[in-house]
């Protein structure tokens, strides 16, 4: 936190000021610096009724009412020092500060400012920067947790934000001396041990992983989620019966992790073993029978073995439990981060089309965001809602007719009313532009199963499977490296 040096620590206030107001002030940081807030307070009350313009007083009694944890009297005082003194070094550290408590972005144009005046303010620079990074500006916050070098020697928070901000940029070897550097710190940090191990992977040095990995995977029942990641190192190392052996590991370690068995349907899906896949996701499903993913998992199995009705059944199936599931990891405008403040997400994008009234990807983002209703939604608002979406959607098709994207929440939104006809015509218009539309694919083999011709189903079925092996088979260390957040990879 910043410290209000030129007020507590600092030399006294000069007789330039008035004798009896300096002495007076003087009694107040006495006060302070004594812990007898309570006084402090009352002498401020005292001063500011014969000098109700003075900034410096105004400062003073916004310390005061800080040292007595009455945080929101406080910034109230602060911000009226600076409506006085919009430059007032003391005040503006104080606002600041108390901004940066509640981890409000409204510290950083404070901070900017302060920085403005004391470039070398490398407290300062720590607060930007952590800020900047829970915004996702990494590249922002990477400058300024640099800048904050002489404040970040010792803190291993701060070091770990800042090392994943370089991983995020690709400066993977300053990366990982700021991960080895948080270890040094703290040796049982389960986290960057893992995110570490996931950069040296990242950064060809799968030997090094493992190595970082080792006492992980020795703890006790062993981290299901590093020995997935060694398992994706020994696989990508043309490893396999170390692989499997390792997710076997892991989904004993952790028989609730849906992830485990997923990763292992995914080994199997790629050398052919689709029974023994398929075996293993059933197990899955007597711990979690209602995940839509492990659904889609065997699925994917059933289609790669030629076992199509079984193939569309777990389609269908993933989709009642989760009607408008993404074949993408995470969704654009509505993402995991935006969820937990679901009601000002949806205002933000209603405010973007009524401001950008031609914007065919604003509309998007409103009906994707329209689209996802929290766990405990009134059904009469989701319904009401999904109309909604739908009419974002088809208004983000007509200003833009190439939008692939809009096409494809349209079909499961469409499925989700029991418009079949729509749904079809929506994913035939996003495959006539994308034929490995995985998405619309999926979609499409759920809107024609009823009615479909039962050739034309099946060989969706086994074309949505194969573009779900290529693309295993092309992005799995950039998706896993993906999981680099908040230092808790997945």
């Amino acid at each position: 936190m910043l410290v209000l040096a030129a007020l507590l620590m600092g030399a006294r206030l000069p007789v330039a000021w008035g004798q009896e107001s300096a002495t007076s002030a003087n009694q107040v940081i006495d006060a302070l610096r004594a812990g007898r807030s309570a006084d402090a307070l009352r002498m401020c009350g005292e001063l500011l009724r014969a000098d109700p313009q003075s900034y410096k007083l105004w400062t003073l009694r916004a310390m005061a009412l800080d040292q007595a944890h009455q945080s929101k009297e406080a910034l109230a005082s602060y911000q009226h020092a600076l409506r006085l003194a919009p430059d007032y070094l003391p005040a503006l550290q104080g606002a600041a500060q108390s901004y940066y408590r509640e981890q409000s972005a409204e510290a950083i144009p404070l901070l900017r400012r302060i920085l403005a005046a004391q470039p070398s303010n490398s407290t300062a620079h720590a607060m930007l920067a952590a800020l900047e990074y829970h915004k996702g500006d990494f590249r922002s916050a990477a400058e300024d947790f640099g800048a904050a070098q002489p404040v970040l020697g010792f803190q291993p928070a701060a070091l770990m934000e800042y090392a994943i901000c370089l991983a995020h940029l690709n400066r993977l070897p300053e990366a990982i001396a700021t991960f080895q550097r948080v270890l040094e710190l703290r040796p049982a940090d389960g986290a960057a041990r893992y995110d570490l191990a996931l950069v040296q992977w990242h950064a060809q040095a799968g030997s090094d992983a493992l190595g970082t990995l080792q006492p992980l995977l020795d703890a006790g029942a062993g981290d299901a989620r590093a020995l997935r990641l060694a398992a994706a190192i020994h696989e990508a190392n043309n490893e396999t019966p170390q692989a499997v052996e390792l997710l076997r590991k892991a989904i004993a370690s952790d028989p609730n992790d849906v992830t485990n068995y997923v990763e292992f349907a995914n080994l199997s899906s790629r050398h052919g073993s689709y029974k023994v896949g398929i075996d293993i996701v059933d197990l899955g499903l007597k711990q979690l029978p209602n995940s839509a993913s492990l659904y889609m998992a065997r699925g994917v199995l059933f289609g790669q073995n030629s076992e199509f009705d079984k193939a569309i059944n777990d389609f269908e199936r993933a989709r009642q439990l989760d009607p408008l599931h993404t074949m993408a990891a995470t969704a654009e405008g509505i993402a995991q981060s935006q969820r937990q403040h679901h009601e000002a997400a949806l205002t933000d994008f209603r405010r973007e089309v009524k401001e950008h009234p031609d914007d065919a990807y604003g509309y998007y983002l409103l009906a994707e965001a329209l689209s996802w209703s929290p766990p405990d939604a009134n059904p009469a608002d989701t319904q009401k809602a999904t109309g909604e979406a739908i009419d974002a959607a088809k208004k983000a098709t007509e200003l833009n007719p190439h939008l692939v994207q809009a096409y494809d929440l349209l079909g499961p939104l469409y499925l989700q009313t029991d418009q079949r006809e729509q749904a079809i015509k929506a994913c035939r218009s996003a495959l006539a532009m994308d034929a490995k539309d995985q998405q619309a694919t999926y979609t499409l083999i759920l809107a024609l199963r009823k009615s479909g011709d039962r050739q034309e189903l099946n060989a969706l079925v086994k074309r949505l499977t194969e573009l779900r092996k290529a693309e295993g088979d092309q992005n799995t260390r950039q998706f896993r490296y993906g999981q680099l957040i908040e230092g808790q990879g997945n």
